[in-house]
């Protein structure tokens, strides 16, 4: 009953505000009514959107803040995403991308609606592949999408992500992914001065650093609410001469949805993916915090398997999660830090032995007290575990098979048997 007068409410709302003040169609909105909206705090109706009754808390259990506290998008632009995950990840499974990358886009290109625009451009606005919205490509007619169509729409873009804008560029990767998000919105020079006023290299400003589009609302630098000289362009072609408006940049939604791992929808209480980026935390998160619950993982770690493909990776895993490759590659991958971490295999030439000692994306470090970071692998031929730091104090994350789930235990020298490595990226 609450849904619907929610509904009913924000219907009466829509027409108040389009009836008294604009004649604009409903989906196909301008930057200058976006910008309207977000400074009024201004909500309007979407025939498109599902409203979701949730519970008090955060669905991203801390995820889903900007820099300053703020929440990132509402539980109801969450759950449309989640509406819509389906369709991304059938697109981005046929191109081997993040599902991640086309939501991001479809949130900035068109507040995730399912409707072609008047412009032809459709859902994702697609410029250049319509030339405008001019040629054979062009998506008409203007009209609500059709369950087909929108697939048909998310399977074009992904194509046009992994073989025209993101060539060259490496989606594993924070400056890989902002370099796309730039190359899609048109890598316009003004941008690339913005950032180097704020003081990033001329490699960062050609990433996307000062673009609105890429990395509005990261910081308190690209929040136009506190510099009022972070500005944006609003029309194609035009100038930069507006501040930037209230609408969380591509990468920060990109981010916050976790990158490559998986995202929950708010009807059955799942906490998606951190994605934050840190191993320490995703640890310390997903192991039980002491010995001594042997073969009962945390709900936190047996839903992180789920969410990083391992839970079906033999019953062991499915059953206990307890093996020490698996519970080193969920924390890898889940943190979003490398989400093609290998697993599983760690005997001599084993596959994540092979991966960690081979793939050239961990070097070798010294395997002592004072010596190690937090996230940083120890590997034997037959074991894998992790450092990590709890309040400061050296300890080691890891499970072992048949044995134990994941939990933190004292460190402890090994440097007689063990290797440490360190993740470097690629």
């Amino acid at each position: 009953m609450k849904t619907r007068i929610t509904k009913i409410l924000s219907f009466i709302l829509s027409l108040f505000i389009f009836t008294s003040n604009f004649v604009v169609p409903v989906f196909a909105l301008s930057e200058s009514v976006w910008d309207m909206y977000d400074t009024n705090y201004i909500y309007y109706y979407n025939p498109d959107g599902e409203n979701c009754t949730v519970s008090s808390g955060p669905i991203l259990s801390g995820d889903n803040k900007l820099y300053n506290g703020d929440e990132i998008l509402s539980s109801a632009t969450l759950q449309k995403i989640a509406n819509n995950q389906p369709f991304y990840e059938k697109a981005a499974n046929k191109y081997g991308i993040p599902w991640q990358l086309i939501a991001a886009l479809h949130f900035r290109e068109s507040s995730l609606s399912r409707y072609n625009p008047g412009n032809g451009q459709g859902a994702y606005q697609l410029y250049s592949y319509t030339a405008g919205g001019t040629n054979s490509n062009a998506f008409k007619p203007t009209s609500s999408l059709s369950d087909e169509e929108f697939q048909r729409q998310t399977d074009i873009v992904a194509g046009l992500i992994k073989n025209n804008y993101s060539s060259g560029l490496n989606l594993n990767t924070d400056d890989g992914v902002k370099t796309f998000f730039f190359r899609y919105n048109g890598v316009a020079s003004s941008y690339i001065s913005q950032a180097r006023d704020l003081g990033y290299s001329e490699t960062e400003a050609r990433r996307g650093e000062g673009s609105p589009y890429v990395m509005n609302l990261a910081d308190v630098n690209r929040d136009s609410r506190q510099n009022k000289n972070w500005r944006q362009i609003t029309t194609d072609g035009g100038k930069m001469d507006q501040p930037a408006n209230l609408r969380p940049g591509a990468f920060i939604i990109y981010a916050m949805l976790g990158g490559s791992t998986g995202f929950a929808t708010c009807n059955d209480g799942h906490i998606p993916g951190s994605g934050n980026g840190n191993l320490n935390q995703t640890a310390i998160d997903l192991a039980w915090p002491d010995r001594g619950h042997f073969l009962t993982p945390r709900d936190s770690y047996k839903k992180a398997l789920a969410d990083v493909g391992l839970s079906n990776h033999g019953d062991r895993y499915a059953r206990i999660g307890a093996s020490c490759d698996a519970f080193v590659a969920t924390v890898y991958r889940y943190s979003g830090v490398d989400p093609n971490f290998v697993c599983c295999g760690i005997a001599h030439h084993g596959a994540t032995w092979n991966y960690v000692t081979n793939s050239g994306k961990f070097v070798e470090v010294p395997n002592r007290a004072g010596s190690l970071k937090p996230g940083d692998i120890r590997l034997s031929n037959g074991h894998i575990e992790m450092y990590v730091e709890v309040n400061g104090v050296g300890k080691i994350a890891s499970a072992s098979y048949g044995e134990r789930t994941g939990d933190i235990g004292p460190f402890y020298d090994n440097s007689d048997t063990f290797k440490a490595y360190r993740w470097r990226g690629n």
